[in-house]
């Protein structure tokens, strides 16, 4: 996450501290399957590193340009705004936007680079698809071949030439009874 920037013309006080800190049962037994599944080294560093995301991605930093998490500006919009966006594109234009957008999709770089997992390895797709849950695009769920997802932000052909470039397979979509739901049957 890179080192301490200087606050206010001061360098950070970066000297290690012994805290102490209660939590439930349920919590402590999740730390310790991470730290078994070697996702962190130890308790202490897992905390630690909870805190500094926790700092880095809350919604408390606001500048007059905007809110910023990371390397990524935040913009809140309704989705008739989005809507209408997506409305002026053809259907071929917006899978042609998604393959793009698809092709440089920060969260490959988080699956990559936090979690040490290849994102086109479908056994990483349901890291992937929990990452972009997390980040709004609707409830994603993974059937054998069938990704599911309910109230999405963004339009099926859309969807599919970002899903399509992100995890390296090729999909077809599926027919649904109701417009609150994508589904894509991965073919290859």
């Amino acid at each position: 996450m890179g080192s301490p920037q200087p606050m206010s013309g001061k360098l950070d006080d970066d000297r290690k501290r012994i805290i102490s800190v209660t939590m439930s049962q349920s919590l402590v037994s999740q730390i310790d399957e991470l730290v078994g599944e070697r996702v962190g080294r130890s308790r202490a560093q897992l905390i630690e590193d909870a805190v500094r995301w926790f700092i880095d991605l809350t919604v408390y930093k606001w500048s007059e340009r905007g809110i910023y998490i990371d390397s990524s500006r935040v913009v809140l919009q309704s989705e008739t705004l989005s809507s209408l966006f997506f409305s002026k594109l053809t259907p071929s234009d917006q899978y042609e936007l998604g393959v793009t957008a698809g092709s440089q999709a920060p969260v490959a770089d988080v699956v990559r680079l936090f979690h040490g997992r290849n994102p086109k390895d479908p056994a990483n797709f349901p890291l992937v698809l929990r990452l972009l849950q997390e980040q709004g695009w609707g409830a994603i769920s993974l059937r054998g071949d069938l990704i599911v997802i309910s109230s999405p932000f963004y339009p099926a052909p859309f969807i599919r030439g970002f899903l399509e470039s992100l995890l390296g397979k090729k999909m077809e979509i599926e027919s649904v009874s109701t417009k609150d739901t994508v589904a894509l049957r991965i073919v290859e």
